[in-house]
């Protein structure tokens, strides 16, 4: 059990809502969030209803998939690893192409500490690519089929989460604020005593709480901050994830119609295994979107690189 173990468990915590993914993956997922309806056929909430802000926003997430799956981003990736009293062990950088394949999201190593791969490393990727690429040329209609259900199981399943999310909080209304010329709420979350989850895992939202920032027009999260307020254990050797683990997440505007992801930062410690205790900071930075409209056709090595 090592530390991307402890990686994938939160981000899977911080997809799902406030303390959740990707990274997909895995590493967080670009979420895009302006919803097909107009905004002005909706009433506006009350500025005072934080509930509601919240609700709204949850609401909207259905739309996002359709629109980020157009774009393509670059993430870099830097993990420290730190020693008992706070000081950097290692740390490891490493960049990656982000695209998504035939509707599923691939993350492609390009560079490692900033240089690019060697040519071992190089070939290692592009058979990983190839495979992936023919894996889906070559499944007939019944596989694509269930491919495709299994996709849309899981959205649901986390849209479902998500409304989890809204019920296991009292939301405060904590002021308005401008990030980018962009009016925002801000949103403070502390968890309910009396929530009673319906979703699995959705019992871990009782030990952490956060702080959003939703903006006016679409209701859509620009940050969130989160933090631990207790031990968050999975199974019985799995992992223990500290007191005091934060997380940070950050969206930006891109080409006017979506918001995606530009930073998701992480300060965490756990017990792994109930034997090695670790801890680690780590920040992801996306950039260079670019819009592409390949539909669900599968792209080869080439037409990546010339996107």
């Amino acid at each position: 059990m090592g530390m991307g173990c402890l990686k994938a468990i939160l981000a899977v915590m911080f997809i799902a809502g406030l303390s959740t993914n990707p990274a997909a993956q895995q590493t967080p997922v670009p979420a895009a969030s302006r919803p097909a309806e107009s905004s002005a056929a909706t009433a506006l909430p009350s500025a005072s209803d934080a509930q509601e802000i919240v609700r709204r926003s949850v609401e909207i997430d259905h739309h996002n998939f359709e629109r980020a799956r157009n774009y393509t981003a670059r993430q870099r990736e830097v993990e420290k690893r730190l020693d008992k009293h706070g000081q950097v062990k290692s740390t490891d950088i490493k960049t990656y192409d982000i695209t998504f394949l035939s509707g599923e999201l691939y993350s492609r190593l390009i560079e490692k500490d900033d240089r690019p791969l060697e040519a071992k490393e190089q070939r290692k990727e592009e058979e990983k690519i190839e495979k992936f690429i023919a894996k889906h040329r070559d499944e007939g209609p019944q596989e694509r089929e269930k491919r495709l259900a299994k996709q849309e199981k899981e959205r649901q399943e986390r849209r479902l989460f998500l409304r989890d999310v809204v019920n296991a909080f009292d939301f405060r209304l904590a002021g308005e604020e401008q990030i980018e010329g962009r009016s925002v709420y801000v949103i403070d979350a502390m968890p309910r005593q009396d929530f009673h989850p319906t979703q699995p895992h959705a019992d871990l939202l009782s030990k952490v709480r956060g702080r959003l920032w939703i903006e006016k027009e679409d209701y859509n999260w620009v940050k969130a901050e989160v933090e631990t307020i207790g031990t968050i254990s999975f199974g019985l050797f799995l992992a223990r994830i500290h007191q005091g683990s934060r997380l940070v997440f950050e969206q930006t505007r891109v080409n006017g119609e979506v918001w995606l992801v530009r930073r998701f930062a992480l300060n965490a410690s756990a017990r792994l295994a109930l034997v090695k205790n670790e801890s680690i900071e780590q920040e992801d930075i996306f950039s260079n979107y670019r819009k592409f409209s390949a539909g669900t056709r599968i792209l080869g090595i080439q037409e990546l690189e010339s996107h």
